[in-house]
């Protein structure tokens, strides 16, 4: 079975590390997330080493946790909608320091 939410995912954040300012957003910067979609399925991201790597399954203690619907997700990282939209929906809802947040906008 293919995850075709995960291959866009993955898609999506090489092309965004081609970006000046997502570089920037990660330079140094060490983090785990945990995206949890309402239907059921999680995924983590690392951020490390001047990357991101996002993988299907959840992981202990990660620094932010996400919880979304995978539609949201979908348009976040196609650029259909912003993070700050989604927020202001309530379509997302992330856990983690305000530091954390202020990045991660560079991540979707």
């Amino acid at each position: 079975m293919t995850d075709d939410l995960l291959e866009l995912m993955r898609e999506r954040i090489t092309i965004g590390l081609q970006r000046e300012k997502t570089m920037e957003a990660i330079e140094g910067w060490e983090r785990t997330a945990l995206l949890m979609l309402k239907e059921g399925r999680e995924y983590h991201f690392i951020v490390k080493d001047n990357t991101i790597l996002v993988n299907s399954g959840g992981i202990d203690n990660p620094d932010m946790k996400i919880e979304s619907d995978e539609d949201t997700i979908r348009k976040l990282f196609l650029e259909e909608m912003s993070a700050a939209a989604a927020l202001l929906k309530r379509k997302l809802k992330v856990k983690g320091s305000a530091s954390d947040l202020m990045k991660i906008r560079h991540i979707f």
